[in-house]
């Protein structure tokens, strides 16, 4: 009979055992779970002025002005660039893809316009550089650089944003 006691106490230690070893699996899923996707949509970047990094400060003329990097609301694909690099062996060749941020809708039409007047502008830029150049502070320098060759072109607004998709320098 005190086998058959004992028995009868183990049925429901193990219950209560795989109870809270379910609790546990599905509290820490849960955790899991929430610091993956509930965590990934508050840290996405937002087209609100006060959430864009400060890149740098420019003075003209009397004026100071802060260029910011806001995410644009259209962009427009120059396609890819094969591009031969000034270093002096001549061997090196900068494969990358450029993409165009803007805001103004309207300014669509230019851009498709003076696509190939763009690519050539964008094509001397990057033909001066060298494979040193394209260090993460290098990039941005030849962002700039890129915005002011090419936003004179435009009469019905402005490009805010020149996004590498690719850079493949060999």
């Amino acid at each position: 009979m005190s086998e058959n006691n004992e028995a009868k106490q183990k049925k429901p230690l193990k219950i209560i055992l795989i109870v809270v070893i379910l609790l546990v699996v599905i509290a820490v899923g849960g955790f899991f779970g929430y610091k993956i996707f509930i965590s990934k949509n508050k840290s996405q970047p937002s087209n609100m002025p006060q959430n864009v990094p400060v890149n740098s400060v420019q003075n003209q003329g009397n004026a100071n002005y802060v260029l910011v990097n806001p995410v644009s609301a259209f962009t427009y694909d120059l396609d890819e660039f094969l591009i031969n690099l000034a270093d002096e062996d001549g061997k090196r060749y900068l494969k990358t893809k450029i993409v165009l941020g803007y805001d103004e809708k309207k300014l669509l039409k230019e851009l498709d316009k003076n696509k190939p007047i763009i690519r050539d502008s964008i094509n001397t830029v990057l033909r001066s550089k060298k494979v040193k150049d394209f260090d993460q502070k290098g990039v941005d320098n030849i962002k700039k650089e890129i915005l002011d060759k090419i936003n004179p072109m435009f009469q019905k607004g402005r490009i805010n944003n020149v996004y590498f998709n690719d850079i493949l320098v060999q």
